[in-house]
């Protein structure tokens, strides 16, 4: 556990002092305030606007990080051959791999709490009162976000940082979509599509199942045990995906 813990500090603070990492989180504070700008062209929707376009800005560019950070994190360890180096200690591949997921878990905690108490103190001021679900759902695009990590981990094991970045992504995008999938699966006749759709559904993380969005702009409301049972899948999701990715590495030839 110490192991793991020393591999998760050196990680945190490796990419804690990424420069592209803050250009992005620049980036993330200017959309959130232009949301402002966007607040002031609508008709009494200042609030809404704010929180709806904030939470998408976090979401996308917690996403870049997710994927394209996540990706490199392994695969630069090993083209620059540093990880003999790691090895050479008493650092097994499984520890080296859970400790750079936990390292890169706690600064995306940092980026995306950062960002949406930003959003908060935002919305605070315009709606002249405290939005709590802002918080809330800025939780639960941590953890879609964690899986999207897991995932990317998994496939920077088998593929390139670039390809690995791209499937993250995908399955960010494909996660958001699969409650479509599941509607697909009621309506078709065709048994094949039935059965297909059905596997799809179970195969890709329903990241849609904890998107809150809707509800904190006053769209829908809130079901807290839906909203538990569908986490507590995901966290079980993201470790299964780590255990797939320490299985591979422990295999691979370097």
């Amino acid at each position: 556990m110490r192991r793991v813990a020393a591999v998760a500090v050196n990680t945190f603070r490796e990419t804690i002092r990424d420069r592209i990492l803050g250009v992005i989180i620049l980036f993330a504070l200017a959309m959130i305030v232009a949301s402002l700008w966007l607040a002031s062209i609508s008709l009494g929707q200042e609030g809404r606007m704010i929180k709806d376009f904030g939470l998408v800005a976090i979401s996308l560019f917690g996403l870049i990080v997710a994927a394209f950070v996540a990706a490199s994190l392994v695969r630069k360890e090993v083209d620059k051959r540093t990880v003999f180096i790691i090895f050479s200690k008493p650092v097994s591949r499984s520890e080296f791999i859970w400790g750079k997921f936990l390292g890169l878990a706690a600064t995306m905690f940092v980026v995306l709490m950062g960002m949406t108490a930003f959003l908060f103190a935002l919305a605070w001021i315009v709606a002249h009162g405290p939005q709590g679900s802002l918080l809330v759902a800025g939780l639960l695009i941590y953890l879609q976000l964690l899986v999207v990590m897991a995932m990317t981990m998994l496939f920077s094991t088998l593929t390139s940082a670039i390809l690995a970045s791209v499937w993250g992504i995908c399955v960010y995008a494909a996660g958001q979509l699969s409650h479509n999938v599941l509607s697909l699966s009621r309506l078709g006749h065709s048994g094949v599509t039935h059965v297909m759709s059905r596997v799809v559904f179970y195969v890709v993380p329903n990241l849609s199942a904890i998107d809150v969005r809707g509800a904190v702009v006053g769209e829908g409301a809130m079901s807290h045990t839906s909203i538990l049972a569908w986490s507590g899948y995901l966290v079980a999701y993201l470790v299964v995906a780590l255990f797939a990715a320490t299985w591979i590495f422990a295999r691979k030839e370097f």
